[in-house]
């Protein structure tokens, strides 16, 4: 038994030599294949891996075939840049798949012909290049002009044209170019621009809309009912022209008449209305937005109104003022504005100074589900001393997503001198609600 075990001991011994041995041949022969392989294959230069297959082999009489001038062009440039030349050839001879502008067997036999061919692909590598000018020793200086639409299109057009166009229209753009975003446009004059720089105020009682509310009047004891029909736009802007970018000077233009009727009275009769017209120089930096303009008010009690009511003192109430505002978005939803005029023509119990202030809160409001909103709105005359009119809103809204005008349902709380400026002698507090559509 243990003469057994000694031969079997000897047994696997010489079995794992045998093995080991095997092994390390196995691994010998697969390190020298891949050694071969690395010399034949993976050992070459880029150029000649890529040349291989034989398909970048030297024109006779010239200096190199197209791809090696290509290459040569290429040489210290990032590998994005050397992508893009590239990728532009290739798109100019036909196709996403590159195709080799000529095979040396082409060449054996009409040699004679294609010398003028290869130098018009050479003329049109020059072409497509995203360099400054077509020479090629320059390979270093990268355009730096302005971002043009005209540029993408000359690089990607048909090669033919690309041959036969003017020299100085042959310019292309950087890399650089293509992948930074398009340069600030230029600023320039726009008539009947796209919206307002400087918003209208939603809690202000004589802002120019389109509105209905209906309200009760709990100190007066009667319903009452205020329209409004008007609305703000600009006439001129000197601005960049993109819808995102709000930036510069904007000439507006608005006018408004706000009626007063009272729909308990028969033939639901106007108590009166206030009219006004205004134009203004608005300007808008970031989120800081100014105003400096002129305003017309002028008040007017309505025919059946002073019919029903004969012991009535018809008053000529007149403000013709020149008014300055400045508007701050504190917050993305977020605003503070105050506003104040002085009135160089007055008349019916007016007086010269005139103020208002107010906040709002309005998140975005585009899209069907729209947003909720908050504002609030004092105003001061002159002639009512220290009672302030305070205006405050709430409710829904929806807005433009390129004109940004605003549509909004909700309630409405005012407290103050009456609205309808012939009556300013009289206080109310109204509470009810409406829509207001806001420009």
């Amino acid at each position: 038994m243990i003469r057994s075990g000694k031969q079997c001991s000897q047994i696997i011994r010489v079995s794992l030599r045998h093995f080991c041995s095997l092994q390390l041949s196995s691994w010998l022969a697969l390190l020298s294949v891949i050694t071969i392989a690395g010399d034949s294959l993976y050992g070459q230069s880029f150029a000649e891996s890529w040349n291989r297959d034989g398909q970048d082999e030297a024109i006779p009489g010239t200096a190199g075939s197209a791809l090696t001038e290509l290459r040569n062009r290429n040489a210290g440039r990032p590998v994005s840049d050397r992508f893009l030349q590239d990728h532009t050839l290739a798109t100019q001879l036909g196709g996403d798949e590159y195709e080799p502008l000529h095979s040396s067997s082409e060449y054996e036999d009409d040699s004679a012909e294609h010398p003028a061919d290869f130098t018009n692909s050479l003329g049109l590598i020059r072409k497509t290049s995203f360099l400054d000018n077509s020479d090629p020793a320059d390979n270093t200086r990268f355009a730096t002009r302005p971002y043009e639409d005209t540029e993408l299109s000359t690089a990607f057009r048909d090669s033919n044209d690309l041959l036969n166009e003017a020299p100085q229209a042959r310019q292309a753009t950087s890399p650089a170019q293509l992948f930074r975003n398009p340069a600030p446009q230029e600023d320039s004059w726009q008539i009947l621009p796209t919206g307002l720089l400087y918003r209208t105020y939603l809690a202000g009682p004589k802002e120019p809309r389109l509105q209905y509310l209906s309200l009760y009047d709990t100190k007066n004891h009667r319903r009452v009912s205020d329209a409004t029909l008007g609305g703000r736009v600009g006439l001129l802007r000197k601005g960049s022209g993109n819808p995102n970018d709000l930036d510069g000077f904007q000439l507006d233009i608005d006018g408004a008449v706000f009626a007063r009727v009272l729909p308990n009275e028969p033939s639901t009769m106007l108590e009166g209305s206030d009219y006004r017209v205004g134009l203004a120089g608005t300007w808008r930096q970031d989120r800081l937005a100014w105003k400096f303009g002129y305003c017309h008010i002028s008040s007017h009690i309505g025919d059946e109104f002073l019919l029903a009511y004969p012991t009535t003192v018809r008053k000529n109430y007149v403000r013709d003022s020149v008014i300055a505002g400045i508007s701050y978005d504190m917050l993305t939803a977020s605003r503070v504005y105050a506003e104040v005029g002085y009135a160089l023509g007055i008349s019916g119990g007016a007086e010269p100074m005139e103020m208002q202030l107010g906040t709002e809160w309005t998140p975005t409001a585009k899209g069907r589900r729209g947003a909720p909103f908050a504002a609030f709105n004092a105003q001061f005359r002159e002639e009512q001393g220290s009672n302030a009119g305070l205006n405050m809103g709430t409710g829904w809204g929806w807005e433009g997503t390129q004109t940004r005008h605003r549509v909004r349902v909700g309630a409405n709380y005012y407290n103050g001198p009456a609205l309808q400026y012939s009556f300013a002698d009289r206080r109310e507090n109204l509470v009810g609600g409406g829509i207001w559509l806001d420009f």
